[in-house]
């Protein structure tokens, strides 16, 4: 090979290599952060994540509820009829609980104060969009 060959050669792969590739956020990955959204059981997945994030205010045992009549989330029935409830503000549609666990626009933040984890999240979209099943 000719000396500006090589040279080029090694030039273009070191350029290429350096390189700043964007990942793709929606991508998906098999790290430790992996989102499992195959099982969405609700006794095993989706409860223990009401337990934590949504019970303590709308759960059958907590002030809101007993006192104030408020939404009970523990109470299949109620949960299952809330689901339902669809969401028609700003372009996006789907139910109004996943909207709120998501912070939307034009819905109440729920938990009001933090965001849930985003594979909790995940979880409990996954668990809505089958049908959300609680067997």
């Amino acid at each position: 090979m000719k000396p500006k060959t090589i040279y080029w050669t090694a030039l273009f792969i070191l350029f290429y290599s350096c390189t700043y590739h964007k990942l793709n956020p929606n991508a998906v990955t098999h790290s430790p952060s992996y989102c499992d959204t195959i099982n969405t059981s609700y006794a095993k997945i989706i409860q223990p994540i009401l337990l934590t994030n949504c019970y303590p205010c709308h759960g059958s045992h907590s002030e809101l509820v007993i006192q104030q009549n408020g939404l009970n989330l523990e109470d299949t029935a109620i949960l299952r009829a809330y689901l339902k409830i669809d969401f028609r503000g700003d372009q996006l549609y789907g139910s109004k609980f996943y909207h709120c666990i998501l912070h939307s626009q034009l819905t109440l933040p729920m938990p009001p104060n933090s965001m849930m984890d985003s594979c909790d999240i995940k979880k409990i979209k996954k668990w809505i969009d089958v049908g959300a099943p609680f067997l």
